[in-house]
Formats: C-alpha cells, structure tokens, sequence
C-alpha cells in the first residue's frame, strides 16, 4: 500500500509539472553539466559519451573516463555521489527533472573533479563486487 501511495504522489507531481516542463528542465540540466563537463572534467581526461545535442538527451549525462568504474566507486564512498558505471568506462549521471536543481548539479560535478583530481580511484579495486 505504501508503495502505491508513493507512486499517486509521483504521477501527481508531473501531472502538474505537465511533461513539456519536465523535459525542458531535463534539457537544462544536462546541457549545464556538459558545459560543467567540458570546462572542469575534459582538462582532466574525460570526454562527452552523451550526444553532445541536447535534443538527442535524455535526463541523464553519460562521461568517458579510463578509471570510470574506480571512481564511482570513489564517488559514493567520498562524495555521496551515486553514478551508474557502465562498461566499459562510463560514468552516468542521472538528473531527475522534478527533485535535482542546478545547484546540486554543480555541486556533483565539483564533487567529481575534486576526486578525479585527487585520482581517489587509486584506493580502489578496478575488481569488480558480487552483485547480491
């Protein structure tokens, strides 16, 4: 039952949000950390994996990084950062239109480059753990 509850109340949220608003925040969103991206991460070794035409986005940003699944992993332990790692270097970030704001999105992208630059990935196994 709880979980029904939560799903009326989410399905409440975007029908007033209304979908042309959601998607217009979700463009926005991913436009501003690519541009984050290009000026704070590419100098440091990552590239754009997402289409670079905001069109062609959905609500998340994908990233291309040698060490993508290292520092992730990194990311959740030091950061409280929650990436997707998708193989084979792929760092995905997912900005959900109704509940990130823009502020939080600059503070992830900070978040990632403070550990990137710090190369926190080398005090994890590139081994990936059982899924359980």
């Amino acid at each position: 039952m709880l979980g029904l509850t939560a799903v009326d109340v989410g399905v409440s949220l975007l029908e007033e949000a209304g979908m042309g608003a959601v998607r217009t925040k979700g463009v926005a969103l991913t436009t501003y950390a690519a541009g984050l991206a290009a000026a704070w991460l590419a100098p440091i070794g990552f590239s754009l994996a997402s289409p670079a035409e905001a069109d062609r986005r959905g609500s998340h940003i994908s990233l291309r990084h040698p060490e993508a699944f290292r520092l992730s992993r990194a990311l959740v332990e030091e950061a409280d950062v929650v990436p997707d790692f998708r193989p084979p270097d792929i760092l995905r970030l997912g900005l959900a239109p109704l509940t990130t704001s823009f502020d939080e999105v600059w503070e992830g992208m900070h978040r990632i480059r403070r550990l990137a630059s710090e190369r926190a990935w080398e005090h994890y196994s590139a081994v990936p753990g059982r899924v359980t």
